[in-house]
């Protein structure tokens, strides 16, 4: 090692002469502040002459990675404002896709992976071994949701039973009947919670799957949750949330947190076909810590049921957002 010695009026101004003329791999030994200045010994294992190369590539400087990134937290957190997620939220996801994203790969991947930090995805099988009982705000959609897992079942080989649990006595089985293009009398419909457990021990006793179509409950209403809580309890079957992606953040988080209370752990967002701005829903679910089984993209029953993934989520919220094209290529 080679060791000098550098006095200077200040210690920075000693620390500087040392790097200077011992190279960036310069290491301070020992420091002291004389009578007259500051000393610092400093020591390099390597020679500290420098060779002059024999040429120079002229070459653009390349951007900071650094700032590349602070580019693309700014960008995306700009999408997400557009969506209608709250400030916060964004902020986190934003840093968050930011920190995760490859300087080799494209940039929308960090979006991808921050979704991936933030929410959980967990589609449901089209057998539905477990039977899964549909719950919900009022005009959620949750009937049209039934109908499409069993128009899903069949297109899987699979059959799944629909049933109609109208203890408020609106008709819910004509509209799903019609759904499914079926008589009335050919989808069961249970009036109490008594003729529900009947319905459901014959269709279960028989092996078949199950969509249970659940009377709307209000969030806000204590006495509803009450009773979907009572119901929960009774049937055996997964309850799933249905949720609009219409709404204001705040209200959408207070509704889908009271559902969240009462054991559901999965849901379904429809309606993503009629709003471009869809972060409320999204901070909601994530805030909630609910995983998303399926997105409703059409309102024909038929299709637009598609199974969750922090990809398919990526590109259908870069899909109407200002600005998003450069980050669209892998989402």
């Amino acid at each position: 090692m080679k060791m000098k010695l550098y006095s200077a009026d200040t210690r920075e101004e000693a620390v500087a002469l040392a790097f200077a003329d011992m190279g960036q791999d310069a290491v301070i030994l020992s420091e002291w502040e004389a009578e007259t200045g500051y000393e610092v010994r400093a020591g390099v294992e390597r020679a500290t002459q420098r060779v002059a190369p024999k040429f120079e590539l002229k070459a653009e400087p390349r951007p900071s990675p650094v700032l590349q990134l602070n580019r693309y937290r700014e960008q995306l957190k700009d999408i997400l404002s557009w969506h209608g997620a709250p400030d916060g939220f964004s902020d986190v996801l934003a840093t968050t896709g930011a920190r995760l994203v490859d300087a080799n790969t494209d940039l929308s991947n960090g979006f991808v992976y921050a979704l991936e930090g933030m929410v959980g995805y967990s589609p449901i099988t089209p057998g539905l071994e477990r039977p899964i009982m549909l719950v919900g705000p009022p005009g959620s959609g949750k009937t049209s949701t039934a109908a499409k897992f069993v128009r899903r079942s069949q297109a899987a080989n699979c059959e799944a039973v629909p049933i109609v649990a109208d203890f408020d006595a609106t008709s819910g089985s004509s509209q799903l009947a019609a759904y499914l293009q079926r008589d009335v009398g050919k989808v069961p419909t249970s009036l109490t919670p008594d003729q529900l457990l009947k319905s459901y021990d014959r269709i279960r006793a028989l092996g078949r799957g199950m969509v249970i179509d659940t009377p709307p409950i209000n969030p806000t209403d204590s006495e509803d949750l009450d009773r979907l809580r009572d119901l929960i309890t009774l049937v055996d079957a997964e309850p799933v949330l249905v949720i609009s992606a219409e709404g204001h953040p705040l209200d959408l988080e207070d509704n889908v947190k009271a559902f969240a209370e009462l054991g559901i752990r999965r849901c379904i967002i429809t309606k993503l076909d009629v709003v471009k701005r869809r972060g409320s829903v999204l901070y909601a679910i994530a805030n909630a810590r609910l995983n998303i089984s399926h997105l409703s993209l059409t309102p024909f029953i038929g299709g637009g049921l598609i199974p969750a993934t922090s990809n398919r989520l990526a590109r259908i919220l870069l899909e109407h957002a200002p600005g998003a094209e450069s980050l669209k290529g892998a989402a």
